[in-house]
């Protein structure tokens, strides 16, 4: 008895060790090293081609990014179920996309649904499939031939092709991977690989100046031309061994590609230091050069890595696109410019991103497929060049965009992304968030959350004239014949003022005081007289001229970014805790300027935009209304007014934890103290002092549904 429960614990060692080896390792044994390898889809010439079974034709990519994003937990966290994939690629095959991307790993589910949607579809969706590098290597202090770089693109590239193949079990999550047994295998429905979603300038310029890198690689699949970086060299060692991995494993391949972006493509620009070192050394002025304002400090051309007949799969050029340099065309270097002559007077100037897309177009003689585009629906901004979009601008754009690169040579686009992303954070709203679980609210300030075609709502009030959804238990306050009502949510601050008074011609004065460390009893312009110390002071004022003021010492703005928008310390002086002057919510932009040599010492060429934010915007709220308008702050109706007001606007930096900024000037910068409530008042400006009441800030609804935004139908309309 005791030999047989010995044998039996060896047996069962043996399986796990041999489990554990081939479906959490990757290890196998090519047991027919002589069969042929099959390619779906193949990359000839300057366009994509799909086995069809009755032959090959081209495939151009209509695509959307797809993540695990959704309210109330964290993207890594992996929570949509099997069912929230079915319904989503339901709806994304029915705008007529045929392909989607996942920038990494996703969990098991997500292919199980991929695995029962094509199998039951007539209309298949394809996959772009990605694996992620994780910031902190990204952005690390490394070169990019370290293990935690290179060795892990490497294990997370087989990971990778497992994954697809049905044939991995991943347990460890880590940023940017899923975990799960995945057991479906997809393949046949696998566009293409793509290795990254962004380089870290530093990092690549960092690799190719190190003197003891070079460019040289020759693989089965892939090589590094005699031009490649040691960068480059690195990218075309990793696409040869998963292509190896794959074709040696599975006798298959999927065309492969890498991330890419303006600021790391393969265009050089002018660096004006070197041509005029000797007039910068009489004048004294610093050296400055076009590529450094454009922080352009590295290339990264998919030229240079090179195919062999082996790769029946073929590669393509891979880009993200946003606006990155207005008229670039005129700050590219002699060398860049003489490069390119057969190629840049043929391009149309006003076209996508200033001709930038047809020049990648026409440059790459592969299939060159944009990766990522699109366009927010936020109140935010992020650069003096955007504004304020509503979706069906959103829509309009994302159509003309695409139009445009099919138009310019390209093999089809994704449009990034799917959903509205809660947890995402842009440079010039983060300073004044909490980000410790960011993804309970949506913030309507945040530019980077709101590129989705399909938000998250929950059931709250709506600015659009129509109070019937109002209680009389939301009532807070009179003032004569007018009455407020308000209402927290997950996005902001309802507001409802009701009243024969009330219309386009009356003139409404909110006074809120939110904090105790800040705020006046009186404002000097308006002149008016409040019970409490006010912190902001909504003003109604037609459907032109209405806006949200704050007092001035409570403006985040002017405390975190002073320095950057006139050159002032913001801590030398600084205005009184009880100061009566309330003034315009803004927000910094990035600039945009080009400064030439010339102008370097003039620093106000470089120093920040401002865009008033707190302004607000008349129109329908209502999603269902014909008249609906997306970035709609406030509307009329018959004796009232609904107003929404972002959380960011009135300095809250958590609502689910309903935290506040606390006094800069006591903090020399953003802290945040808890607020479990705040006080509102109204008036018409003609009753004296206005009263100001409690009204409690914390919100419970955190049930969401989803909307599909009025861009999806427009690029449906287009797509099918």
């Amino acid at each position: 008895m005791k030999k047989f429960l010995i044998s039996v614990i060896i047996v069962g060692v043996m399986v796990a060790g041999w489990f554990y080896a081939t479906q959490g390792l990757g290890f196998y044994i090519d047991f027919y090293p002589d069969a042929p390898v099959r390619a779906d889809f193949s990359c000839e010439g300057n366009k994509i081609m799909a086995d069809t079974g009755a032959g090959r034709e081209e495939f151009r990519i209509k695509g959307v990014e797809i993540s695990a994003s959704v309210p109330g937990h964290a993207a890594s966290e992996f929570e949509p179920e099997k069912e929230d994939y079915l319904r989503w690629f339901s709806q994304i095959c029915g705008m007529g996309a045929n392909t989607v991307r996942a920038a990494g790993i996703m969990n098991d589910a997500f292919y199980d649904a991929l695995y029962e949607f094509n199998t039951e579809s007539d209309s298949p969706l394809y996959l772009l499939q990605g694996i992620l590098l994780q910031d902190a290597v990204n952005y690390g202090a490394g070169d990019a031939y370290e293990a935690d770089y290179m060795g892990a693109l490497l294990s997370d590239g087989m990971r990778m092709v497992d994954v697809i193949h049905g044939n991995r079990v991943i347990m460890t999550n880590v940023p940017g991977r899923g975990t799960g047994w995945y057991t479906r295998d997809i393949s046949q429905w696998v566009l293409g690989f793509l290795v990254g979603s962004e380089w870290n300038a530093d990092t690549v310029a960092y690799t190719d100046h190190e003197t003891y890198r070079d460019g040289r690689y020759e693989g089965m699949y892939f090589s590094a031309s005699e031009d490649a970086s040691p960068f480059e060299a690195m990218l075309a060692q990793v696409m040869d061994q998963i292509t190896a991995y794959e074709s040696r494993k599975y006798k298959r391949q999927h065309p492969i590609g890498f991330a890419n972006e303006p600021a790391t493509d393969p265009l050089k620009y002018r660096d004006d230091y070197s041509e005029l070192a000797e007039k910068y050394e009489k004048s004294g002025t610093q050296g400055v050069t076009y590529a450094r304002q454009l922080n352009k400090i590295c290339q990264i051309d998919a030229e240079h890595i090179q195919p062999t007949e082996a790769a029946k799969a073929g590669c393509f050029a891979a880009y993200s696109l946003y606006d990155f340099c207005e008229d670039f065309y005129l700050y590219l270097s002699e060398d860049q410019n003489e490069r390119l002559s057969d190629i840049l007077p043929e391009i149309d100037k006003d076209g996508s991103y200033d001709g930038y897309a047809e020049l990648l177009g026409r440059y790459h003689t592969m299939p060159v497929v944009c990766v990522s585009y699109g366009f927010s629906t936020a109140r935010g901004v992020v650069s003096e060049k955007g504004f304020p979009i509503t979706e069906e601008e959103q829509g309009k754009r994302l159509v003309e965009i695409y139009d445009d690169l099919c138009d310019d040579c390209w093999s089809g686009a994704v449009i990034n992304s799917w959903q509205d992303r809660w947890e995402l954070r842009s440079w010039n709203t983060a300073y004044a968030q909490d980000f410790t679980n960011n993804f309970l609210w949506h913030d309507l300030q945040t530019e980077s959350q709101w590129y989705g075609l399909m938000e998250f709502t929950s059931d709250s009030r709506i600015a659009d004239g129509n109070p019937g959804e109002w209680e009389e238990g939301d009532i807070v306050c009179t003032d004569g014949e007018i009455t407020l009502s308000a209402y927290a949510d997950s996005e902001g601050l309802m507001l409802l003022a009701e009243g024969s008074a009330v219309s386009p011609e009356c003139t409404l004065y909110i006074p809120i005081d939110i904090t105790d460390k800040s705020g006046s009893t009186a404002s000097r312009s308006p002149e008016l007289s409040f019970s409490r110390g006010a912190d902001f002071l909504v003003c109604i004022c037609g459907e032109e001229e209405s806006r949200v003021l704050v007092q001035e010492r409570y403006e985040s703005v002017r405390a975190n970014f002073l320095n950057e928008i006139s050159g002032e310390d913001a801590y030398v002086s600084f205005p009184e805790a009880d100061s009566d002057t309330f003034i315009p919510i803004e927000m910094a932009m990035k600039n945009t300027t080009m400064v030439d040599y010339v102008d370097y010492t003039n620093r106000e060429l470089k120093y920040l935009p401002l865009h008033e934010t707190g302004k607000l915007r008349h129109g329908n709220g209502n999603p269902e209304a014909d008249s609906y308008d997306s970035l709609a702050d406030f509307c009329y109706g018959e004796n009232c007014v609904e107003i929404r007001i972002p959380w960011a606007l009135l300095n809250v930096a958590n609502p689910a934890r309903m935290l506040i900024h606390d006094d800069y000037y006591e903090n020399y910068g953003v802290q945040f103290i808890g607020a479990d409530g705040c006080y509102i008042g109204i008036s018409n400006g003609e009753t004296g002092e206005i009263r100001m009441e409690r009204f409690s800030l914390t919100w419970k609804n955190r049930e969401y549904k989803e909307r599909l935004k009025r861009s999806y139908e427009i690029v449906q309309a287009a797509w099918r």
